[in-house]
């Protein structure tokens, strides 16, 4: 992004508190323009296919059309990051009228849902924050497929599953440690959490009260917790609480994602939030460069054991899918449904 395009976006996100839908979807179209999305299908393709098809008022472009119907997977992977993917058939079967994407997203949904002794539950759950949002994105694009006597079982599980992983990975304090065994405030790994209960409690979970109220208290927790380590230059840290590490492109975008979100369902005043959003762009716009590329952006980031581990990361800067699935998420849920 040149220097005018920049400085135009800029200005029109900071003459209102939230980006205008004008200057949100400027920003989308600039970096759809950039990433089409390709195999293999996981999470970051379905979050840039989703906003490609948004942006193009619900058909999904040739290019990206072409790359699913591509597809041929007989079962759902069962590693949720991939799983999540299948959120791409869900919408290819309510946009598209798409018979065998509806099938597709029915089993990796119906295939992701056990019966326990405590009721019903998400199989294959990670211990680790990544874990809330990855389910929460397919049940939140595939839960309206079911049939409507199947669709109270799988919000159950959705709820509940959501809420036994957030009271074993969130702190006293309101942020999240990464994973049962990697108590680190991982930057990107709290914008999962943040990311996926904003998810499910706008969409799959907005009529299940007996989940509802105990998860959006979690998320308040979360983000009365998370303002207040806004860096200075509007971004959030690698490491959210450790002040010497520098900040991080994804988590921001997450960031901003459900602080929209949030928003917009009433859930925080905008009095309480609009700082945050408009310095928080401000930040992400900096670092987006003319040909999509980013700056800033940790790497694909397993579980680790010591803060060493996540002050350490890799670093990227140029272009990134997974960057361009945050930004274009956190751009759209800016600019309004």
């Amino acid at each position: 992004m040149n220097g005018v395009a920049r400085r135009d976006l800029l200005l029109g996100l900071l003459a209102a508190p939230l980006p205008s839908l004008a200057s949100g979807q400027a920003l989308a179209r600039r970096l759809a323009a950039c990433y089409a999305g390709q195999p293999p299908l996981g999470y970051v393709t379905a979050l840039i296919w989703s906003a490609r098809r948004r942006l193009s008022g619900g058909a999904l472009p040739p290019d990206s059309r072409q790359a699913l119907q591509g597809l041929t997977p007989d079962m759902p992977p069962t590693d949720w990051p991939a799983r999540a993917g299948w959120a791409a058939f869900a919408e290819a079967a309510r946009h598209d009228g798409d018979a065998v994407a509806r099938e597709r997203a029915l089993l990796a949904l119906r295939t992701a849902l056990v019966d326990t002794a405590d009721g019903p539950r998400v199989a294959g759950l990670r211990p680790w924050t990544d874990d809330l949002f990855m389910p929460a994105l397919l049940f939140d694009r595939a839960l309206p497929l079911l049939p409507r006597d199947e669709q109270p079982r799988a919000a159950e599980a959705l709820g509940a599953s959501l809420a036994q992983l957030a009271a074993r990975l969130q702190r006293p304090g309101g942020l999240f440690g990464h994973a049962d065994d990697a108590p680190v405030a991982w930057g990107r790994g709290n914008g999962f959490a943040a990311l996926g209960l904003a998810v499910a409690l706008a969409g799959p979970l907005s009529a299940v009260s007996r989940w509802a109220a105990p998860l959006r208290e979690r998320l308040h927790r979360l983000l009365e917790a998370l303002l207040p380590l806004q860096c200075g230059d509007g971004l959030w840290r690698q490491v959210l609480d450790v002040p010497d590490i520098p900040g991080e492109l994804t988590v921001t975008a997450m960031a901003l994602a459900t602080l929209s979100t949030v928003r917009a369902q009433g859930w925080l005043p905008a009095a309480r939030v609009d700082d945050a959003l408009a310095r928080g762009w401000a930040a992400v716009l900096d670092r987006i460069d003319a040909d999509g590329g980013f700056r800033d952006v940790c790497a694909s980031t397993p579980a680790g054991p010591t803060l060493a581990f996540y002050r350490e990361r890799p670093i990227v800067q140029g272009r990134d899918d997974r960057a361009a699935a945050m930004v274009l998420h956190a751009a759209l849920a800016a600019s309004g449904p």
